[in-house]
């Protein structure tokens, strides 16, 4: 596991292990932190592993608090990073579509279509929900195209994104987002923080489904979710979620406009 701490706690936590040490030869025999890792330390560049953290507090007899930790992060969350830069960096370049056609070519059928999702998800999860996804886009009905450009799938997620562009917020629409070994395909996404969900679905199943979702998500994104403003008795449940209709979605809008400003 890996530890992301609170701006400048890390930097005081090397500072006085260089100091009881008396120097970073002394510091590297004590505890395995060579000059390189100190200063990445130091300088906040990168995370804290699971193994220098109790290395750290054993040294300095200190207890690293959680309130001063951001977030922590699974052991291969840097295999995990990668994958994901490599996909957005394919999409980019645009040799991601092509990947993924020539993927879908290959997917078998008959007996051995479930060995070959086992395998792809196992070995290339990344690119296995990304070609299951764009096969369900097919079916999806992507019948209204927003102002930005971009096709949707229904008239309150057109609205949705017209708002945001009129207010000049930079969103991303049904980017893939991977959360405790899960992936999903929020509407929207702003500033890699905020997502918001759009439905005018009617009934109890698609707000249980969405809290569901949320508990997950919560974790590392600020949630919001946009309904219409007479469908407030299905999704209840989601209390503090909730958008009740454009009206007020629009002043809140202005508030993610202000705060890039910032």
């Amino acid at each position: 596991m890996y530890f992301r701490l609170k701006d400048g706690v890390l930097r005081k936590i090397m500072k006085k292990a260089w100091k009881k040490a008396g120097a970073i030869r002394k510091l590297r025999n004590a505890t395995g932190i060579g000059l390189g890792e100190f200063y990445r330390l130091y300088n906040e560049i990168c995370t804290l592993s699971e193994k220098k953290k109790d290395v750290l507090e054993k040294f300095l007899n200190l207890e690293i608090k959680e309130k001063d930790v951001t977030e922590t992060l699974p052991d291969n969350w840097k295999q995990i990073l990668g994958g994901k830069n490599c996909t957005e960096k394919k999409r980019r370049n645009g040799t991601l579509d092509n990947q993924l056609k020539e993927a879908r070519k290959n997917i078998p059928y008959g007996k051995t279509t479930k060995a070959w999702h086992e395998r792809m998800k196992r070995e290339h999860p990344d690119e296995y929900h990304m070609i299951q996804y764009e096969r369900f886009k097919k079916i999806g009905g992507y019948k209204f195209t927003t102002k930005k450009g971009e096709k949707v799938r229904n008239l309150l997620e057109k609205q949705t994104a017209d708002i945001l562009f009129d207010n000049n917020i930079n969103y991303e629409y049904e980017k893939m987002v991977k959360v405790k070994n899960k992936y999903f395909f929020p509407d929207f996404i702003i500033d890699n923080k905020i997502i918001i969900e759009c439905t005018a679905w009617r009934g109890f199943d698609k707000a249980t489904k969405l809290k569901n979702k949320i508990n997950i998500l919560k974790n590392k994104y600020l949630i919001y979710v946009l309904i219409p403003k007479a469908l407030n008795n299905y999704y209840k449940i989601l209390n503090n979620h909730l958008i009740l209709g454009l009206d007020d979605f629009v002043p809140l809008a202005q508030t993610f406009c202000d705060a890039n400003k910032r």
